[in-house]
């Protein structure tokens, strides 16, 4: 089988294209579960991603958070005014440097989304209960995997200029 560039891929290429296949699925599948649990936060993409990486992450700085999201100092700084207004965010001064504020997440958006996440939680204990010990090694170990790859491919795109990414405007 060629590829684009017209190079011969190893045959394993089909048998290693299921787990591929199948955790973009998930990944679609999860992105859209969690913009439901979301939803009723009544915040915009933005937000709901700039929430994701301070619930991952941990508090960071604004200028920290802004080189996550592809937005600009001063749409940060409105992100989270409206953030701080919802009570889903506090800033506090950075002990280290006065000049800077840290971003870190407040109860309140863990709390309204509680009541909607436990029924998944228990199905996803259910499902996990399915597995063996050592198939649930595997995929602990590939989920983290995927995660630091999709991270480390993330910041790649981050870093490229507006030259560097495709246009949607036709040539």
């Amino acid at each position: 089988m060629a590829n684009d560039a017209g190079l011969d891929r190893p045959s394993t290429i089909g048998a290693m294209a299921a787990p591929v296949t199948a955790t973009a699925q998930m990944a679609v599948a999860l992105s859209g579960l969690l913009a439901q649990f979301l939803r009723g936060l009544t915040i915009n993409a933005h937000e709901r991603l700039a929430l994701a990486h301070l619930w991952e992450h941990g508090p960071m700085t604004m200028s920290e958070l802004g080189a996550r999201i592809p937005l600009s100092r001063a749409a940060v700084t409105a992100l989270t005014d409206r953030l701080e207004a919802l009570d889903y965010v506090q800033r506090t001064p950075d002990l280290h440097d006065r000049r800077r504020t840290v971003l870190s997440l407040n109860a309140r958006p863990e709390e309204l989304m509680a009541p909607l996440v436990a029924p998944w939680e228990r199905d996803m204990m259910t499902l996990v209960g399915t597995f063996s010990a050592e198939e649930q090694r595997i995929i602990g170990r590939w989920s983290e995997g995927m995660r630091d790859l999709a991270h480390r491919h993330a910041s790649g795109l981050r870093d490229r200029s507006e030259a560097e990414l495709p246009s949607p405007t036709p040539t």
